[in-house]
């Protein structure tokens, strides 16, 4: 078997090109991590996916919050806009104006052998919200009493003729390679656990889930009976306990299992339009999707709700998020929402441990995963169980925590470059097939770029993934985890 290409792309900010300049940043990246993949965040609402850091600075970047709004930063060109309300929406941020970051970083990329593509995660978080697009407002969803929610509704045909118009537009203007996408949301149920809405009920999707027979009416009075458990459960009322009572619930409302399966439908089919899409207009175009960690790690009832088998119709490649340093710090945040509901006859203690049981986990108790994180065996075998899954059908490029804010504080695991060498060498013990650093390049320390580099120098990777890689002994990893005092390397 000949081998194989490897691949490892960095998703990255526009702000990253503003404030360091284009060659710099190339420079950068393929000398210290080996990078061939640039994925570019635009459009972008996010600070994550294409903002500077919040809560520090890296060495390199300009050190200072640079207060995104955010958008779209390539040129709009209006004719492929006619089927949407949605035509404004390039970046109004003073430092990007003027500045069209395909046309400024393609060619720079192709001279030296970089591919490039189009990156668009829609992340849970509602901090930042594309508030001032004219005509937004039309399209956001609608609560169960017919409110005007936070987010766009994904089944208004304006929300989806506004994606389907912008690939149009940038894969028949610029030269790129492919796109990767995604959306991080919870379902309608789970959102009212974290004292959320259920959502949408707008007159399109009360149309569309009527089509398909869904009880409206019934469903909306299902989440009214689940809003009213979440209430008293938070507030420490479950008096036939909070499991107990939460699954009466389900048994009770019927309808609420049909909408939430009709709300996964909807995604499902805008994932397939795209990729449809995107293959119409370029076959060659190489499109992967983003699947949140919430969903493939730490979330039970998500992950038997989303069967990520069904993705291998809809993309060529997967991103599953493996940000093992920042998980023990989420993890530990989600068990604590859990017992304070549809968990609350457990302790956080307890409950840590009957989540790592179901899921499939070996980490650190509750008390210690902050400080702890994930250890680098997670990595390995969500990997392995993603390569499984797909049997070769998709290609897995783990995305590798290399920058992530948001960690709870300085005492709590932070990235580094052991941590990211480890990862390296169990995404590869894992079967994957390339690698995807994340989350934002401006977050990144350049040591633990470097250490990346290293990593796959020592397990003699260039510009191809020798055979047998999966069979590599991983010693160096094992070794260091000893001198730590943890057995859960692998």
């Amino acid at each position: 078997m000949a081998p194989r290409k490897n691949w490892i792309g960095i998703q990255i900010g526009v702000i990253s090109f503003v404030d360091e300049g284009v060659h710099s940043v190339l420079d950068s990246l393929q000398e210290r991590a080996n990078v061939g993949a640039l994925l570019i965040s635009t459009p972008s609402w996010s600070r994550g996916n294409a903002g500077r850091g919040t809560d520090w600075f890296p060495e390199h970047g300009v050190a200072e919050p640079d207060n995104l709004q955010g958008g779209a930063y390539t040129t709009i060109h209006p004719k492929y806009y006619n089927n949407t309300i949605i035509k404004e929406f390039n970046a109004p941020d003073p430092a990007y104006q003027g500045y069209d970051v395909f046309a400024n970083v393609i060619p720079e990329a192709k001279k030296r052998g970089m591919t490039v593509y189009a990156n668009y995660c829609e992340t849970a978080g509602n901090e930042i919200k594309p508030l001032w697009v004219p005509n937004i407002v039309h399209i956001l969803e609608r609560d169960a009493w017919g409110r005007t929610a936070a987010r766009v509704c994904l089944n208004h045909p304006d929300y989806r003729a506004w994606v389907l118009s912008y690939y149009e537009d940038i894969i028949r203007s610029y030269p790129i390679d492919g796109i990767c996408w995604g959306i991080e949301r919870r379902s309608p149920l789970f959102n009212m656990a974290e004292g959320d809405v259920p959502t949408c009920f707008c007159p399109h999707c009360r149309r569309l889930a009527h089509e398909r027979g869904v009880d409206v009416e019934a469903a909306i009075r299902g989440y009214e009976a689940f809003e009213a458990y979440f209430r008293n459960a938070r507030a420490g009322h479950a008096p036939d306990g909070y499991f107990v009572e939460f699954m009466r619930l389900w048994f009770q409302h019927p309808a609420v299992m049909d909408w939430e399966k009709f709300w996964l439908d909807s995604h499902t089919s805008l994932y397939q339009e795209v990729y449809g899409t995107v293959k119409w207009l370029n076959p060659k175009l190489d499109v992967g999707l983003h699947i949140w960690q919430l969903i493939d790690t730490y979330h039970p009832f998500l992950r038997a709700q989303y069967d990520l088998k069904t993705l291998e119709r809809c993309a060529d490649w997967v991103k599953p998020v493996h940000y093992h340093d920042a998980a023990g710090f989420r993890f530990n945040r989600i068990v604590q929402s859990f017992t304070k509901t549809f968990l609350g006859d457990f302790t956080p203690q307890e409950a840590t441990q009957f989540l790592y049981k179901i899921l499939k986990l070996n980490e650190a108790p509750f008390d210690e995963l902050p400080k702890a994180g994930f250890s680098a065996g997670y990595i390995r075998q969500r990997t392995e169980e993603m390569v499984r899954r797909y049997g070769g059908k998709v290609r897995v490029y783990p995305g590798l925590g290399v920058g992530v804010q948001g960690v709870g504080g300085p005492q709590n695991k932070q990235i580094t470059p052991q941590s990211m060498r480890e990862a390296v060498r169990a995404s590869y013990e894992g079967g994957a097939d390339g690698l995807l650093l994340s989350r934002n390049y401006s977050e990144t320390k350049l040591e633990n770029l470097a250490a990346i580099g290293q990593a796959l120098r020592e397990l003699g990777i260039g510009d191809t993934i020798p055979d047998g890689i999966s069979q590599v002994k991983i010693e160096s990893a094992g070794e260091s985890a000893a001198a730590e005092g943890s057995d859960r390397v692998f």
